[in-house]
């Protein structure tokens, strides 16, 4: 062959063999190489987290860990506290609380207040929406003072609390927030707190109140309470409102910054409950903005268009065969999820593209019978190295054992055991020494027989012949 020809020949087996190794690349990357990128949102406070209530899920975090002021924040623990105490007291949320002369001393004048005065009397609950909606930081001190006796004990009752919910990085210093450099948290640890206040019904309702009626009281005639958080209440500033917004509570110090906390559902997407937690926004100079509202606003909107909740699994598909030993009329059977899978996950996920991992509990096939339901092995779904679940699999229906395969299986079995082959092997050897020794036992006697016979005719020849 010309040597032109053999070059041409070399260059195009060359180009199929690169061809197939870039198929075979491309096809082990699989559902990797479509790795999603969703659209960034803005966010510029020093710390944010958006959170599915429901799942537990992070949507979105920026410097969730990092110490920070929560102001009146703050109020969100003290409620929690004075929930629980009012559960376990008889006098429940309806029993009357006076305000000390304690309760009042060291506020600052131009702090948030109801105007509630010394030796005034109102009920828990209303204290509550007080201290909530207003953000009073008189109703937070009196509201502590009825629960633990005193400040002090009421603090260390936070704190205690705060521990408790997992909190590693907070420590509170009063039950309002009024700045103290030994008062601080973090965004993810004032999640913790607000996710177990809004187990609670009451802490629900008050912080998703806009406006408040307070009756007449000893000291004061009836009064109306509006809450200073603009996500809920068009009062003052309609600019912020955001329909689906559900409370939660403001916060605002020259040093922790314009804090949020919130809550929303939408209409739409009845399956997520976000919440978020905004630590540290500036007001914007030019358009006087508050950027806690802001950002909250633009975080639920970021969330609810880019995420939802898909079923990554039923229980109606047909995962893999297993093989069955000693199955009566099938050698196979179909296992199934025990339950479906759902998972919060971005809106554009492909599901194809969620990573399946099939694990059988037994290899080399499970031994008959098989009952409907049984669990056999187990399916890990996940994406990108976020986990979705392990979901047991299951039989989808049952396999009877066949009797006489089992009697012969056990048979070999039997045999097939070390000490059995051995113990047989032994006996073929013991019976074959035993046959050769009584072969050769009778060998010897017929030829001692056969020589005293012999021997004899010798003898009685002689005497015959004398």
């Amino acid at each position: 062959m010309p040597r032109r020809e053999r070059r041409r020949i070399f260059s195009r087996g060359a180009a199929c063999l690169a061809a197939l190794a870039l198929c075979l690349s491309l096809g082990a990357v699989g559902p990797t190489a479509r790795a999603l990128t969703l659209p960034p949102v803005e966010i510029t406070a020093r710390a944010a987290l958006l959170v599915d209530v429901n799942s537990g899920e992070t949507l979105y975090e920026r410097g969730v860990h990092v110490k920070a002021y929560p102001a009146s924040l703050t109020k969100i623990m003290t409620a929690l506290l004075a929930l629980e105490f009012a559960e376990a007291d008889p006098g429940g949320l309806d029993q009357e609380v006076t305000a000390s002369e304690t309760a009042l001393a060291d506020l600052p004048f131009d702090g948030s207040t109801a105007n509630i005065v010394a030796g005034e009397t109102m009920t828990l609950r209303d204290l509550l929406y007080c201290m909530m909606l207003p953000s009073a930081n008189e109703a937070s001190n009196i509201i502590a003072e009825r629960a633990a006796g005193s400040l002090s004990a009421f603090v260390a009752r936070m704190n205690e609390r705060a521990q408790a919910l997992g909190c590693e990085n907070t420590h509170f210093a009063n039950p309002h927030g009024l700045h103290d450099e030994d008062h601080y948290t973090t965004a993810y640890d004032m999640y913790l707190i607000t996710r177990e206040a809004l187990k609670h019904p009451v802490f629900v309702e008050i912080s998703n109140t806009a406006t408040y009626p307070i009756p007449a009281t000893n000291k004061s005639p009836a009064r109306a309470l509006y809450t200073t958080n603009h996500l809920i209440s068009a009062h003052n500033t309609p600019q912020y409102i955001y329909y689906q917004a559900q409370g939660v509570k403001t916060g605002n110090t020259s040093m922790a910054g314009h804090c949020l906390i919130s809550t929303a559902k939408n209409t739409k997407k009845k399956d997520l409950y976000l919440l978020s937690v905004v630590l540290g926004a500036e007001r914007e100079a030019d358009t006087d903005r508050v950027l806690s509202f802001v950002e909250t606003k633009r975080l639920f909107e970021w969330g609810f268009e880019n995420f939802t909740t898909k079923t990554l699994l039923r229980t109606t598909e047909q995962i893999c065969e297993e093989d069955v030993v000693l199955g009566q009329d099938t050698d196979k059977v179909m296992l199934v999820p025990a339950r479906s899978l759902e998972a919060l996950v971005p809106e554009l996920l492909d599901l194809a593209d969620v990573r399946r991992e099939i694990k059988l509990f037994d290899e080399g096939g499970v031994t008959a019978p098989v009952t409907r339901g049984q669990t056999l092995g187990e399916i890990t779904l996940s994406y990108e190295g976020r986990a979705f679940g392990v979901i047991p699999l299951v039989a989808s229906y049952g396999v009877l054992r066949d009797e006489t395969q089992n009697i012969q299986n056990s048979v070999k079995t039997f045999f097939d055991q070390d000490w059995v082959r051995f113990s047989l092997a032994g006996l073929a050897v013991a019976v074959v020494v035993y046959v050769a020794f009584v072969i050769v036992y009778n060998y010897r006697r017929r030829r001692e027989r056969g020589r005293g016979s012999y021997r004899g005719r010798r003898r009685g020849w002689r005497r015959k012949r004398r």
